[in-house]
């Protein structure tokens, strides 16, 4: 049996347990699935020993001790990957400076490096931060060039092609079933059970409120869509800003903020609301996009590689260039569009395809595994 560890390089606010569909898991499940062990390794910055959790057979998920940077994990021992015999692993470490140690430590012992990428320039809002990764992004497109690299979107497999680096072909990210809940009940239902209006026009907005999200330009989308209310489940750096800048616009009434609920909770809303807004034009994929149309909420998104790969313009889904034509696209979504949003999501972005791909790259036998130099 193939094991395939799965290690997460950033330690920030976002994917936490149980608030999150964990891109990392997902795929650790979907390795089980056909057969193969996916370990999963997270950093845990406040830890002094590892802990460990098994949620089902050949899933194991590690919380290890790790030294960390801002948002940057610096994982203190690889010795996990000889223990639990990995044959390769799984980087979605795009420009990580904690990439290169790993490289290291799988070309010592013979295990399998293969990349899932999903950015390579640094979004941060710093200047100096920024600098200094782009920096260090040089270290890992040197190994980047010399092991099988696939790209999350066709915008990253372009990326990687104007630095030199061959692309291996696209993998884009999945959506991970097991964890969403079945709801069955109608959107009225579900309404009353969580206190929406049942004849309002609702959409909903799940993400981080940080500038690179762009929540505040939730306040001009309500102003230009006054037929419709919002959800808005989050939190973050702009959480004040957007209660005061829709206090200043009189919109209090139409917007409810959630700063934080169980990514079970957060179903219902996809079932509840009529449609799902993306204003991230940097977005590199989107969990959430890929949850509200798996839920068959219609989205409405700006430009940007994961929505461009993700949506069928008008059928699934409509892009978008700004605020105005996102307030104009709410008018055209339906129940029909989210049904095309549900089948699409069912049909090319679950975790299957991503580790049925994967699986191609590890050799037959163990030994041709350890033996990679």
């Amino acid at each position: 049996m193939k094991t395939i560890a799965i290690p997460q390089f950033y330690c920030g606010p976002s994917g936490r347990k149980g608030l999150y569909n964990r891109q990392e898991v997902g795929l650790a499940r979907a390795f089980a699935a056909l057969g193969a062990r996916g370990i999963v390794l997270y950093p845990a910055p406040d830890a002094d020993s590892p802990t460990v959790e098994e949620p089902e057979p050949n899933v194991k998920i590690y919380y290890l001790p790790v030294r960390a940077l801002g948002s940057q994990a610096f994982y203190k021992s690889w010795q996990v990957l000889l223990d639990e015999r990995v044959d390769a692993v799984h980087v979605m470490g795009d420009n990580s400076p904690g990439v290169p140690s790993l490289y290291r430590f799988c070309r010592r012992h013979g295990i399998l490096f293969y990349s899932q990428l999903g950015a390579l320039k640094s979004a941060s809002n710093h200047k100096a931060v920024r600098a200094v990764m782009d920096l260090l992004l040089r270290r890992n497109l040197a190994i980047y060039k010399k092991t099988p690299t696939y790209a999350k979107t066709p915008a990253v497999a372009a990326e990687l092609a104007s630095f030199g680096v061959p692309c291996a072909g696209l993998m884009p990210v999945g959506l991970d079933t097991a964890i969403i809940p079945d709801v069955p009940a109608e959107r009225d239902k579900l309404r009353g059970a969580v206190g929406l209006d049942p004849a309002a026009k609702i959409f909903i907005f799940v993400g981080r409120l940080d500038p690179y999200k762009r929540p505040l330009d939730l306040v001009p989308l309500l102003q230009a869509a006054p037929d419709w209310q919002a959800v808005v489940i989050g939190r973050g750096s702009q959480s004040d800003a957007l209660r005061a800048a829709l206090k200043q616009a009189g919109l209090t009434d139409r917007c409810r903020l959630i700063p934080q609920l169980p990514n079970t909770a957060v179903h219902v809303y996809y079932h509840a609301c009529n449609a799902f807004v993306n204003l991230n034009e940097q977005e590199i994929f989107g969990m959430s996009l890929l949850e509200a149309m798996y839920a068959g909420c219609p989205p409405v998104a700006r430009h940007a590689p994961g929505p461009d790969l993700i949506i069928e313009d008008g059928i699934s889904g409509i892009l978008c260039d700004n605020v105005a034509q996102m307030a104009a696209a709410l008018a055209r979504v339906d129940d029909e569009m989210g049904a095309a949003a549900q089948k699409r999501i069912n049909e090319h972005f679950l975790w299957q395809n991503s580790a049925e791909l994967a699986l191609t790259l590890l050799p037959k036998k163990r030994e041709a595994a350890h033996g990679q130099r």
